[in-house]
């Protein structure tokens, strides 16, 4: 079956109205959605790098006798999001009710899992999602896929194409061990949605003077959760206030804070090892990748310079308007409320447990 094509309202064909549209539709009245299903577990779950943090999700279960083998779908959210974002709570809910369980996932540090853990997320952490993904396996459903958005679709990507050599990079850097080489695949499918491929060149984007307005909301953020501690090489204090008053861009914060605390000597050491783009070429798993020609928040050198017809496997779906992680689109019976993200990703995912069951 073909999926209906995105057509955005008239007032909204502009690629900042539907970054902004996208993230502002989940909060007003009559779109809001405050809670997934009837019932609402939490688990809380150790890290393999060895620093004692932990990981907290929500769990939703699919609760029907004639469905006890329904496949279980991992949600991971963007930079300075968490498992309460809008848009995961939104594509949660869908999917609960089309017959998936639902796993939704909180990156390190982020959401309820602030207190819990000392080390911030990054780019290039892909063992946190691991370590749900096999928890997922485990727990809940023998068949496993995952969704990501954003920074989070990047992570995704990531994971599904990276050797086990790299997790155990991961693993020893603080303290943790290396473990054996994995007998299944991390996951059966996978979803990314609006994946930066190209960090360094999406940095840059990031950083111009067109998206200011983005930069300051992201960057405030970041800096928040510096003073909170979340990088123990830069203790809270006088010391700490001087050098993030000096910082500017993006790049500024991940040269002197996220690249050291991830194991590299800078941003673009750290931007060249975790960028998603290198590792589509050896995903072996079906997938979606989604993409919006006018993304302002992602450059689309990744997407033009990536050989799709080389991972037939892998379904790439460019649109030509959605902004980032926008995609508002006209009503139409498939999605009344205008979020065509999420019928595509529910439309892609039910095909997948189709041909799989």
């Amino acid at each position: 079956m073909h999926a209906v094509p995105f057509k955005p309202p008239p007032l909204l064909g502009n690629a900042h109205a539907q970054t902004l549209g996208g993230f502002f539709l989940g909060r007003l009245p009559g779109y809001r959605l405050n809670r997934v299903g009837l019932l609402n577990e939490t688990a809380i779950l150790p890290t393999q790098d060895g620093t004692g943090d932990r990981l907290f999700v929500y769990i939703h279960r699919y609760v029907d006798r004639a469905h006890h083998n329904a496949p279980a779908i991992v949600l991971l959210h963007g930079l300075e999001g968490d498992a309460d974002s809008a848009y995961m709570v939104h594509l949660a809910d869908k999917l609960l009710r089309a017959g998936f369980h639902v796993v939704r996932m909180n990156m390190r540090t982020c959401g309820p899992g602030g207190p819990i853990a000392r080390r911030a997320y990054h780019a290039a952490l892909t063992i946190d999602l691991e370590s749900v993904l096999d928890y997922t396996r485990e727990h809940i459903s023998p068949v496993v896929a995952m969704a990501g958005i954003s920074l989070g679709a990047s992570l995704t990507l990531k994971l599904m194409g990276e050797d086990d050599q790299e997790r155990d990079r991961q693993r020893i850097l603080w303290g943790g061990k290396r473990r054996r080489k994995r007998k299944q695949p991390v996951a059966d499918a996978f979803v990314a949605i609006s994946p930066p491929l190209d960090l360094y060149l999406s940095c840059e984007l990031l950083d111009s003077p067109g998206n200011r307005i983005y930069r300051a909301n992201f960057l405030g953020e970041i800096k928040e959760r510096a003073r909170q501690g979340k990088y123990p090489d830069h203790p809270p204090g006088p010391e700490l206030e001087r050098e993030l008053a000096q910082i500017k861009s993006f790049f500024d914060f991940d040269h002197r804070f996220v690249a050291p605390a991830a194991g590299f000597r800078g941003a673009v050491e750290y931007y060249l090892h975790a960028s998603s783009q290198q590792f589509i070429p050896y995903i072996t798993a079906p997938g979606l990748v989604l993409h919006a020609r006018d993304d302002p928040l992602i450059h689309t050198s990744g997407w033009d310079t990536t050989d799709w017809d080389a991972v037939p496997n892998i379904v790439a779906h460019e649109t030509r308007k959605g902004g980032h992680v926008g995609w508002v689109a006209r009503k139409h019976p498939f999605f009344p409320d205008r979020r065509w993200m999420d019928y595509r990703v529910l439309n892609y995912l039910t095909l997948w447990r189709d041909a799989v069951q």
